[in-house]
């Protein structure tokens, strides 16, 4: 077992947290910057948040990351599927 791999279910939970804290802090940096792409979207004019074309493109995307990463494309593509449609809806609503 490599040394740097919990030993126990109580490392393992810790470990996950702790990597679950910094998703939670990039997914705040990410809605900044949600907020500010509806910023300026508002100032041409664009009204709806969701583009369907981006979002192809970003899922595309990640799906290669992921597998470069040895991460299963199907999990990241539902994990982002989600997180779009959630920041989607977030912009489209915070008044932009």
């Amino acid at each position: 077992m490599d040394a740097q791999m919990p030993h126990n279910i109580e490392q393992v939970r810790a470990a996950i947290d702790n990597i679950d804290a910094q998703l939670i802090s990039l997914l705040a940096e990410r809605q900044s910057f949600v907020v500010r792409a509806g910023e300026v979207k508002a100032g041409r004019g664009i009204r709806d948040a969701h583009d369907p074309e981006r979002v192809e493109s970003i899922l595309r995307a990640r799906r290669a990351q992921a597998v470069d990463a040895g991460l299963d494309p199907e999990v990241a593509e539902r994990i982002w599927k989600e997180l779009l449609a959630a920041f989607t809806d977030y912009e489209q609503n915070t008044g932009r």
